[in-house]
C-alpha cells in the first residue's frame, strides 16, 4: 500500500463519499425526482424501502448513479414484469440483506486501519477505494447471480402444498451460550461464532440446502427433504461433540409447507423446529412427527417416540428423538 506523507492534507470526507458512491453527491431528492420525471413522494417511498435514512429537503446527498438506479427500477415496473408492490418487496429485500453484508465488507477497512488515527484510516480507505470496491462489486455480482440460478432452480422442483413449497426447517443451536459469553473473551466469542456459524454453513450448502439466517447463537436452514436435513443437524452435533473448543449444539427439524418471503422462512414448520429445538438435550435431534414418518423405513436411524408436551403455541406437541442406529 502507498506509504503517504505525515504532512499531507487529510482527506475531505465528502472525497471519501464520492470514492465509495462511485460518484460526487450534487443532487437534493428533489432533482433526482424530476430528472426522472415522477413525484417525489414515490421517489422517497423506493429509497425508503431500500433502508435509506431520510434526507431533509434540499440536501445534496445523491449521485447521477441514484438517478440511473431509479430509472431501471422504474423500468422494471413499468415492463409489466414486476408491480409496484413487488418492486418495494424488492428493494426492502436488497436493502436488508445488502446492508449486513456491507457491515461485513467494512471489515477490509478495518484490518488496514488498525493502529492508524481517524485521519489515517480516512485516507487510507480512500486510497484504496479504487481498488478494492470494483473487485468486491465484480464478486458480488457474480455471487448473486449463482444465489439468484439455485434460487430459481430449488423453486421449479420443490413439491408443493396448499401453493406452498414443501420443505425441510431445521435449527441448531449452541447449548448454554449466554452462560458461555461470560466466561469467553471478545476474541474467543467472535472465533468461536465464527466456526459454528461457517461450518454449519458449509454442512448445508454441501447438500443443497440454504441457510436462511444466522441468530449469533443459532442457524436457520432449510433443505428439499427430511433425510438432508437432519444429516445436517446430526453432522453439526457430531462435530461440535468431537472438538473440545466448541460448545455442544443441539437441533431440531419439522417438515411442512413453508411460506418463503424476503429470503426468508415462516410457518408451521419454522416455528415447531423451534420448539423442538429448545426440547432437545445437549448433542441431541428432536423432530416432529411428518419428519419422523418420512425417516420411518430408512434404515439409518433410530426413532424414539416422546411423550406430548406443551410448548409456546402449542399445546400438545409430539417430539421423536432421532439418533443414528448402530450399524450406522
Amino acid at each position: 500500500m502507498r506509504k503517504r506523507s505525515p504532512y499531507a492534507p487529510r482527506v475531505d470526507p465528502e472525497d471519501l463519499e464520492a470514492a465509495l458512491l462511485g460518484a460526487p453527491c450534487t443532487l437534493t431528492r428533489e432533482e433526482v425526482a424530476d430528472a426522472v420525471g415522477i413525484p417525489e413522494q414515490e421517489a422517497r417511498a423506493l429509497w425508503n424501502a431500500m433502508g435509506f435514512a431520510e434526507v431533509p429537503p434540499g440536501e445534496r446527498a445523491f449521485t447521477q448513479l441514484d438517478v440511473e438506479s431509479l430509472r431501471h427500477a422504474l423500468a422494471l415496473r413499468d415492463s409489466g414484469l414486476v408491480g409496484g408492490d413487488t418492486l418495494l418487496v424488492l428493494a426492502r429485500s436488497m436493502g436488508q440483506g445488502l446492508a449486513r453484508m456491507s457491515e461485513a465488507q467494512v471489515d477490509v477497512f478495518r484490518e488496514l486501519a488498525k493502529g492508524l488515527s481517524v485521519e489515517q484510516a480516512t485516507q487510507t480507505a480512500a486510497d484504496t477505494a479504487a481498488d478494492v470496491l470494483p473487485r468486491l462489486e465484480s464478486i458480488l455480482v457474480h455471487v448473486w447471480r449463482r444465489q439468484f440460478a439455485a434460487a430459481t432452480a430449488r423453486a421449479f422442483v420443490s413439491a408443493t402444498e396448499d401453493g406452498m413449497p414443501v420443505l425441510a426447517v431445521g435449527f441448531v443451536d449452541l447449548v448454554d451460550f449466554t452462560r458461555s459469553t461470560r466466561q469467553w473473551d471478545a476474541s474467543t466469542l467472535e472465533r468461536l461464532l465464527e466456526r459454528f456459524e461457517s461450518e454449519t454453513a458449509l454442512r448445508v450448502t454441501a447438500v443443497g440446502g440454504q441457510v436462511v439466517k444466522t441468530l449469533g447463537d443459532a442457524v436457520l436452514f432449510t433443505t428439499d427433504d427430511p433425510g438432508t436435513a437432519v444429516e445436517v443437524a446430526l453432522l453439526t452435533i457430531e462435530a461440535h461433540a468431537a472438538d473440545d473448543e466448541l460448545p455442544d449444539v443441539r437441533a431440531g427439524v419439522a417438515t411442512g409447507p413453508v411460506l418463503l418471503r424476503l429470503g426468508d422462512v415462516f410457518g408451521q414448520p419454522v416455528n415447531i423446529a423451534s420448539r423442538l429445538t429448545d426440547e432437545a438435550r445437549p448433542r441431541g435431534l428432536l423432530v416432529d412427527a411428518r419428519t419422523a414418518e418420512a425417516l420411518a423405513d430408512d434404515g439409518t436411524y433410530d426413532l424414539k417416540r416422546l411423550r406430548r408436551r406443551s410448548v409456546r403455541g402449542y399445546r400438545s406437541l409430539t417430539p421423536h428423538l432421532l439418533r443414528r442406529t448402530e450399524q450406522a
